[in-house]
């Protein structure tokens, strides 16, 4: 018997063996632990299988990982084969393959898909995406990034003209924004597609049209406009065919109305707007909170880390957002308020309530600005609020500070750096008859400041909160401040303090602060 006879001869007798041992560790399969649990129970594991790591949501691209579930053993074969939910995530640019595409929709007969697409993709055929993009009233997500610098538009793989489809959550990209004027068909779309479920839509880089198919469902709209191409008056006309939007959200700056183009400014209803965030690289034109009609009790957040062309308009944009919540009673979920101007660049506000942020304001200033932004913590709402952060602000007055002081008397701790005469001033009794403001104040922090200079008036400060009504006790934090230790003793004598015990100014690190000689009242 030669060589070849011979390895054909054993296997012959080892196959009906290896038959037999697959068969026993199918049936050993069958009584492991896992094994005993239900089908149901089972494909529910699975599917967490396709989530990233300690991450509980959907993810928008497609993980493959999830199908090594499939080559354990038989049964978990079976199972994750007849489980439509394991198949109903379809990322065009691994559809390379007709067969596989039909494989995939087949496999997911009837559940909602989840697709994402960039168009055009050279390992997508068109055969693919014509098969794919026949089944959209299925869809429930979809991902679209266009390529518009090879001028390909969204009419170019879909059509929804007078169509209505199911989509819950649409994003548009466009992928490369700096090589395209145009918006790859998307104003036409928007314009014609019906998607009366939709809650989400996240555009990028695109124009909006000023005129859309009202979309009644529209919870969430996140957008990225490309560099000054859409005006305020665009993003107005496009926000009143959402009439149920509650998050906004614009990463970019908006461009001024177009006067040549007669375009209209008029205000938007949007009453269950519960977060509105505006954050650009440049200024941008903020004119658009003044248009928008919203629940006083709107999150805000505005940021912008290059200086506005118009500060003096800017802080009357920003302003129409204090004096609509100053007249709600949305004071009373303030509990801290801060603001601040960090290395003469930067102005900073914010007032939080148990639950996070309600007001955020972050804005660079151009030098000899920042005067039209001080105004704005006077807008603050009256509140109830117990904590009061203050830092720089050396070009507030005395009678600011007052008017400041005024609208949050329940403060209960206060803490200032950086601060100088005039904020001590502040805290003195307006008249012989007035007690000093924060009458209820606990704590006071002083930080960055040059007492030794001021110590009369601190001292002045300190005495006669030392004559207020029994029982209310201020202890005085200072830290890093100039000061001598005899003041220090000197200071215990009117109320308790807390000191770091450096008697030298110590500068912030990677902070300096230029303080103004002059004491203006």
């Amino acid at each position: 018997m030669d060589s070849h006879a011979a390895q054909e001869f054993m296997g012959k007798q080892i196959s009906p063996h290896e038959s037999a041992i697959l068969n026993l560790g199918t049936l050993g399969n069958t009584h492991t632990g896992i094994s005993t649990l239900p089908v149901e129970i089972l494909s529910e594991i699975f599917l967490l299988a396709k989530l990233p790591p300690g991450i509980l949501y959907r993810e928008r691209h497609q993980n493959r990982g999830w199908l090594n579930v499939a080559g354990v053993c038989r049964s978990w074969r079976e199972i994750t084969l007849n489980t439509p939910l394991m198949w109903d995530t379809l990322n065009m640019s691994k559809l390379n393959t007709l067969d596989w595409a039909e494989t995939l929709i087949a496999r997911s007969k009837d559940v909602p898909l989840h697709v994402s697409c960039t168009y055009p993709h050279r390992a997508t055929p068109r055969a693919v995406l014509d098969l794919v993009f026949s089944h959209i009233e299925r869809f429930q997500d979809l991902e679209i990034s266009l390529d518009t610098s090879l001028n390909a538009k969204i009419q170019d793989i879909l059509d929804l003209r007078g169509q209505s489809c199911v989509l819950r959550s649409l994003a548009l990209y466009n992928h490369r924004p700096l090589f395209s004027d145009g918006n790859g068909g998307i104003g036409r779309f928007l314009s014609e597609a019906q998607m009366p479920l939709l809650r989400t839509l996240d555009v990028s880089f695109f124009g909006l049209p000023h005129t859309i198919s009202v979309l009644p469902q529209l919870r969430d709209l996140r957008y990225m406009p490309p560099a000054r191409r859409t005006t305020v008056a665009a993003m107005l006309s496009f926000l009143r065919s959402t009439p149920s939007l509650e998050r906004l959200e614009i990463l970019g700056p908006l461009g001024p109305p177009d006067s040549n183009g007669g375009e209209e400014m008029s205000m938007v209803e949007l009453m269950k707007l519960s977060l509105f965030s505006y954050i650009t690289p440049e200024s941008g034109d903020t004119s658009l909170v003044r248009f928008l009609h919203y629940p006083p009790s709107l999150r805000v957040k505005f940021s912008s880390p290059i200086p506005p062309f118009d500060t003096a308009t800017c802080a009357n944009d920003l302003a129409s957002i204090l004096t609509r919540a100053a007249s709600s009673d949305v004071a009373a979920a303030i509990d801290e308020i801060s603001f601040a101007v960090t290395d003469g660049a930067y102005f900073d506000m914010q007032m939080s309530g148990h639950d996070g942020a309600m007001l955020e304001i972050h804005l660079r200033v151009a030098e000899g600005q920042l005067l039209p932004l001080l105004e704005l913590p006077a807008m603050l709402p009256k509140s109830n609020a117990r904590t009061l952060l203050i830092r720089g602000c050396h070009s507030v007055t005395v009678a600011d500070w007052v008017s400041i002081f005024a609208r949050h008397a329940q403060i209960r701790d206060l803490a200032a750096a950086d601060v100088d005469s005039n904020f001590l001033r502040a805290l003195s009794k307006p008249s012989e008859n007035e007690p000093p403001p924060f009458t209820h104040l606990k704590s006071l922090r002083l930080s960055y400041c040059d007492l030794e200079e001021h110590m009369a008036l601190v001292k002045r400060v300190l005495a006669e909160r030392s004559q207020l009504e029994a029982g209310i006790g201020v202890t005085i934090k200072i830290e890093r401040c100039t000061v001598a230790g005899d003041s220090i003793r000197e200071l215990e004598a009117y109320a308790k303090i807390e000191w770091d015990g450096i008697e030298e100014f110590i500068a912030e690190p990677d902070q300096e602060y230029e303080h103004d000689d002059e004491e203006s009242d």
